[in-house]
């Protein structure tokens, strides 16, 4: 989806922009990650390729696209260490001198504690990125330009 947004601030490589009137807000796939929900009605940070300025006008594509890799990527993640911990679990149970109901939910538990914490030490990095919106072209510089 393309958006039409003000940049209101820069920061290095990333702007914050007031994303202008749009009637497509509801279906927004980024409507979660939208830091004026309530009070600041579509404020974004946004990747600034172009180096916008503050003032100018730009147009924003949101990566809807990422959005359902990702989301398939940390729930396929997530089950699939569920389901391979609680195999190891429960083949483990002789070894641990446990039953195996008991050493398949340790098993269960690892898998998630490890999933969840590869997840957050991604999303901290590239996936975080990823999610982004990107300004991919500026339709009126603003006065801070010179």
């Amino acid at each position: 989806m393309i958006d039409d947004a003000v940049v209101i601030s820069t920061q290095k490589d990333m702007a914050r922009v007031k994303v202008l009137a749009s009637t497509s807000c509801s279906c927004c796939s980024a409507r979660v990650f939208c830091q004026g929900q309530k009070s600041e009605e579509g404020i974004l940070t946004v990747q600034n390729p172009l180096q916008a300025a503050p003032g100018d006008k730009v147009k924003i594509e949101i990566p809807e696209l990422n959005y359902s890799k990702e989301t398939i990527r940390i729930f396929g993640f997530l089950l699939v260490s569920s389901l391979l911990g609680l195999a190891l679990g429960y083949l483990a149970a002789p070894l641990l001198l446990i039953t195996r109901d008991l050493s398949s939910l340790v098993g269960l538990l690892g898998g998630l504690a490890i999933s969840l914490l590869w997840l957050y030490l991604l999303s901290r990095g590239q996936m975080k990125k990823n999610l982004y919106p990107v300004i991919i072209d500026i339709t009126k510089k603003g006065e801070n330009h010179g």
